[in-house]
């Protein structure tokens, strides 16, 4: 048997496993299907003794039987739960342990919780993993139910509990199934690698703070000496151990991947040609932890992307208009010609972006919607994308959202301050309706700070919010705190414009011609 700790995985070698569990007291067993947000998407996911079979599960009182290949396809995940059956906290017995294959976690710690999420049984690719959770509820099973998105009738009183931790920004739906004997796209493995890295990453930090509470043991007498050191040298081992396997995976596929995916500083961006198809997505950054040197995980975001982003001010001046310039770049290397085109927005026309005016008058007509609009040319310019917006929401036909000359109309709003402080209800509303309907929006916070605005707050919430200097985001899964490094453009600060967006801008207007 192996033994599991808070937080740490295992793969299932079998797609037929069996979930039991030990306990002093009789206990109540539970399942829920869920998807990536680690919610049922209804209460017939919920398999219990009143409801005791789903899509490949089957309750008994003693036992969950669980056929991993007979699950839907959109059921990301198999949450285990437990509650005594006296409804009675944890606390009045002995650690519980749920048992799957040759892996047993022992839930030690538990207080008041009355419920607790015990075991996950996740999809990796193709292949299966369990995690040991223990994450409990002093709400008691209503409550666990309620926080997976199951309606209760009463689920009683709740206590406070931290908020499980957003994504941002938020993994991109999974693309169709890569064809038997291709390999998986490139964005979707960038994100399992970033999922399974912050899974072993989270199994270290709890390997870590259970070796150190051993330690405490030892300084007191309690324990003897060498425990604690042997827990920490086995869990830096297996760390090190399942970075370097998910590096490979990485580096097996860095270097055939698409400009729009690949640094600036690859080679792929000195062969770059306009695609024939939209590509995969347009890479953000490189997310690094402090526990570990390799592997640097790229950030990737599809494209054309579904909510709005934003950019905060960072650190050093004009870091955020370095970033959306980058990710202008990108975006317009990902997309054939003809197919996108730029409007940018500049309230005070303090952020640089005057050098567009001086480009060449096709590519200033055609891919950049006449130029640069300041003053009240902004609050028109707004004025003709709502327009678009709605004239697509009204359609409610699929091509009409690719209809038109371009089809993908890119929006990019700087000194997004003293835009919401002049036109707040109209950006808020392009910010939120235009993404889906192929008007994605970058918000580039500049010259003026949005502080705690109320508008500013609603548009984050509503999309992904990005650190233009190195930033910390959470990882969607556990929480996990992880440091980005944006990938930048040499030149996209200066008042100038950056050479690489202009050769990008250039192109497409010859293959226009």
């Amino acid at each position: 048997m192996t033994a599991l700790v808070r937080g740490a995985n295992a793969p299932l070698r079998a797609t037929r496993v069996t979930v039991t569990h030990t306990c002093a007291r009789p206990v109540d067993l539970s399942a829920l299907l869920v998807g990536r947000d680690l919610r049922v998407r209804s209460d017939d996911d919920l398999v219990f003794y009143n409801a005791p079979v789903a899509s490949g599960v089957r309750w008994s009182q003693e036992a969950l039987e669980i056929d991993l290949a007979a699950l839907p396809g959109d059921v990301h995940a198999v949450l285990v739960a437990m509650s005594l059956a006296d409804a009675a906290p944890f606390a009045t017995v002995p650690p519980p342990t749920v048992l799957v294959e040759e892996h047993t976690f022992a839930m030690a710690g538990l207080a008041e919780e009355t419920a607790v999420v015990a075991l996950e049984l996740y999809r990796r690719q193709d292949a299966w993993k369990v995690r040991a959770v223990g994450q409990g509820y002093a709400g008691g099973l209503a409550a666990l139910l309620v926080d997976h998105g199951v309606e209760v009738d009463d689920p009683g009183p709740r206590p406070p509990r931290p908020p499980r931790v957003a994504p941002d920004p938020v993994p991109p739906p999974p693309s169709e199934p890569a064809a038997p004997g291709t390999s998986l796209p490139y964005v979707d493995r960038a994100w399992m690698v970033w999922e399974d890295a912050s899974r072993s990453l989270d199994s270290y930090r709890g390997s870590l703070e259970h070796a150190l509470a051993v330690r405490d043991e030892e300084v007191t007498g309690r324990a003897p000496r060498g425990r604690a050191q042997q827990l920490m040298d086995a869990s830096l081992e297996r760390l090190t151990t399942d970075m370097a396997q998910l590096a490979g995976e990485l580096a097996a596929h860095e270097g055939v991947v698409g400009a729009e995916v690949a640094p600036f500083a690859g080679p792929s961006w000195l062969t770059w040609q306009p695609p024939e198809k939209v590509g995969q997505g347009m890479l953000l950054g490189h997310l690094d932890a402090d526990e570990v040197s390799t592997p640097r995980i790229p950030l990737i975001l599809r494209v054309p992307f579904g909510r709005p982003v934003w950019l905060n001010r960072g650190v050093v001046p004009r870091d955020s208009v370095a970033f959306a310039w980058s990710l202008v770049t990108r975006f317009l290397a990902a997309v054939p010609p003809g197919a996108v085109a730029l409007d940018v927005i500049d309230p005070t026309g303090l952020s640089g972006a005057g050098w567009i005016n001086g480009l060449p008058r096709p590519v200033l007509d055609f891919l950049c919607g006449g130029g640069v609009a300041s003053g009240p040319q902004a609050g028109q310019r707004l004025d003709r994308l709502l327009d678009l917006v709605d004239l697509r929401a009204i359609s409610g036909e699929e091509d009409q959202l690719l209809g038109g000359t371009p089809p993908v109309r890119l929006v990019v709003v700087f000194d997004v301050g003293a835009a919401l402080d002049e036109y707040g209800d109209r950006l808020m509303r392009l910010a939120k309706e235009g993404p889906p309907l192929a008007v994605p929006v970058i918000c580039v916070e500049t010259e003026t700070p949005t502080g705690e605005s109320v508008r500013a707050m609603r548009i984050k919430m509503a999309g992904n919010t990005l650190p233009s200097d190195e930033g910390t985001l959470s990882d969607p899964w556990v929480g996990g705190t992880w440091t980005l490094t944006p990938d930048l453009l040499p030149d996209a600060a200066l008042d100038r414009p950056p050479a690489l967006l202009t050769h990008v801008l250039n192109t497409h207007a010859k293959v226009l011609g």
